[in-house]
């Protein structure tokens, strides 16, 4: 798109951006933003200190004002538009100050879409959502686009990617993959927008501390994906999820309907990353690089060659005959179950060590904590309301179990307790706070670690 067709829609414009962070996404469309003439407002509840490798990206510009520390209502009126950090909540007394204003909230991507469409660019895109799996099916679809040679742009919940930046590359024919996260989703709302290619996991309880533990209020979020979509669009789903939306969602849909089933034409194959889940992934990934009507030989070339990613029940590393396996971003009970019953098939006779716990998501860990005491040889756990919840369920006298506060104790610990062949995981069934910065701070501490064990 040219810049004279994108640059209207924020220069001179009065910008507040509700939640600077440091994973690079804000930064990126606070930076894109900046460029582009706005005049705005960073606010985060973190400080200055916190802040510091985000700042320096953007310390170019004069046309920032920031906020450090706390939000004032201030910063939420006399504004042209908000945009609103992934996890703000729906309900606080900024956004409401902001609407009471008749002052529009934004989601980036949503953002993003909206302006493409007005400016009248062809584009397919593609998002795919659910409570897990997003990350492992965007990477699958991405390695088919491309490997067929078609010209895409990454965007949604992708670590260190900013939305608005798309702006610039954008053009007719091209292809948008957006790993959609329920936040992302919350603004397709608002202008009513559906992907044309929808691809939809599963569903399962999540993020119910924001939710106000309401499974319907999280289905609504994740419901954009497609209620906004016309029988021109394609919703591809598992069983699971299939099952799921019947539940919660009583409205017609008008796109064709897909079930993506790991059927004999991918039973027949070889690929790297293994477990059911993983099978319903590539089911998924394989329905619409047909649907975009690849041929079977360059989708299933790019499905067999495909390594997992960080985190999503990913293989690291042997070390000393001990399996190190990355499941980072199971966060909630039921994946981590999914992912250590994977590892119970594929390691039949080997113990399982389990690093995880934490922040407690408003989760039910009854049946996990039943779980882990049955197939799991030895429980590592943060400390945390997650945990706390977890061992509740543990009897007293249940010896299978620790709690630790740092990486470090955890990985020499779960190395301490296992022989050769056996198999130690991360994968939390809670969130990272507390213990740690983020998520991504918890990954990539477990990987140093790993990498510090390899070379002793």
């Amino acid at each position: 798109m040219k810049k004279l067709h994108y640059q209207k829609y924020f220069k001179d414009k009065k910008v507040t951006v509700m939640g600077i962070g440091l994973l690079g996404r804000n930064v990126g469309d606070i930076k894109f933003m900046a460029e582009n003439g706005a005049e705005i407002i960073a606010t985060d509840i973190k400080s200055e200190k916190e802040l510091k490798k985000s700042l320096r990206k953007l310390k170019r510009f004069n046309n920032i004002e920031y906020t450090f520390d706390r939000h004032l209502t201030a910063d939420f009126k006399n504004r042209d538009f908000i945009i609103k950090g992934n996890g703000m909540p729906l309900k606080n007394k900024y956004i409401e100050t902001a609407k009471n204003k008749n002052i529009p909230v934004h989601m980036s991507l949503a953002l993003t879409l909206n302006i493409i469409k007005k400016e009248g660019i062809n584009v397919t895109v593609i998002g795919i959502t659910g409570t897990k799996g997003k990350s492992t099916t965007t990477a699958l679809v991405e390695s088919i686009l491309e490997k067929s040679g078609k010209t895409y742009h990454v965007a949604g919940n992708i670590r260190g990617v900013a939305n608005l930046p798309i702006l610039k590359k954008i053009k007719d024919g091209d292809i948008i993959l957006a790993e959609l996260d329920s936040w992302q989703l919350q603004g397709f709302h608002d202008f009513k927008i559906s992907p044309n290619i929808a691809v939809f996991t599963n569903f399962f309880e999540d993020h119910l501390n924001y939710y106000d533990g309401s499974m319907k209020k999280y289905f609504y979020d994740k419901s954009a994906i497609l209620k906004y979509q016309t029988n021109n669009d394609i919703l591809i789903m598992t069983n699971e999820a299939n099952t799921s939306i019947k539940n919660y969602y009583k409205k017609e849909i008008l796109s064709k309907k897909i079930i993506a089933r790991f059927g004999k034409e991918l039973k027949s194959k070889h690929f790297r990353i293994f477990g059911k889940h993983n099978e319903q992934n590539i089911a998924l990934a394989y329905q619409v690089g047909k649907s975009l009507g690849i041929h079977d030989k360059i989708i299933f070339s790019a499905l067999t060659k495909l390594k997992a990613i960080d985190g999503r029940f990913q293989y690291v590393d042997t070390v000393d005959k001990i399996h190190f396996y990355n499941d980072n971003n199971s966060t909630t009970p039921e994946s981590t179950i999914i992912s250590i019953q994977s590892l119970k098939k594929e390691y039949p006779d080997r113990n399982i060590i389990l690093i995880g716990g934490g922040t407690d998501k408003n989760f039910n860990y009854e049946k996990f904590s039943k779980y882990i005491k049955r197939e799991v040889y030895f429980s590592i756990l943060f400390s945390g309301t997650g945990t706390d919840k977890i061992k509740s369920y543990l009897n007293k006298n249940f010896e299978r179990v620790i709690e630790t506060m740092s990486m470090k104790s955890a990985v020499n610990m779960a190395f301490e307790k296992v022989k050769a062949g056996d198999v130690i995981i991360l994968s939390p069934a809670a969130a990272s706070f507390g213990v740690f910065k983020n998520e991504y701070d918890r990954n990539d501490q477990y990987l140093r670690c790993i990498k510090k064990l390899s070379k002793k």
